[in-house]
Order: C-alpha cells, then structure tokens, then sequence
C-alpha cells in the first residue's frame, strides 16, 4: 500500500464524509474510540489474543486518524514529535535523528 499515515488520515475522513459518520462532537469522537478500544479488550480475554484483535487496532487508529483530520490535526507530525519527547528520556535519546 505504501501510505503515510496522514495520507489514510485524509483518505479516512473522506469516507467517514461520504458515509455521514463524522458528524460528532469531540467527546461523541473520543467515546466512539472507546467503544474501539473495549473491542480490543474482548479480542484479548483468553490466554492469547484473538485473530481479530490486529483488526480492532485499525478500528481504533482509524476512527483516532479521523477525527484528527476533522479537526486539522496533522496525527503524522504529533506521533513523530510524541515519539522525539518520548525517546529524550532514558536510553533512547540517539532513536529519532
């Protein structure tokens, strides 16, 4: 496939327009990347996660990459610079240059 993540942010969004699902307020957004979030934790009740778990982390970084792009979030540049600030501490400080 080969895209950034801020080329499936907008692509994302652009379904989510089409559909009519983004229509939300924040908190509506958040809440429905909860619900994402309590999938995933049913994916992982037994000994091991589930097949089906790798599918319900795209469900929680799609609906997350959505509502960034709604609102003028570029999620590619915060993950890289959370990633810098989280590297800075510890061990890690040379990871991203």
């Amino acid at each position: 496939m080969g895209h950034t993540i801020t080329e499936l942010s907008k692509e994302h969004n652009k379904w989510l327009v089409e559909m009519g699902w983004n229509k939300t307020n924040p908190l509506e957004q958040l809440a429905l990347i909860a619900s994402e979030i309590g999938e995933a934790v049913n994916e992982c009740r037994g000994d091991k996660p589930t097949e089906k778990l790798g599918s319900e982390l795209a469900d929680i970084c799609l609906r997350t990459f959505g509502m960034a792009e709604q609102f003028g979030i570029n999620i590619e540049s915060e993950i890289v610079m959370k990633m810098a600030k989280n590297f800075s501490k510890g061990n890690f400080k040379d990871r991203l240059k």
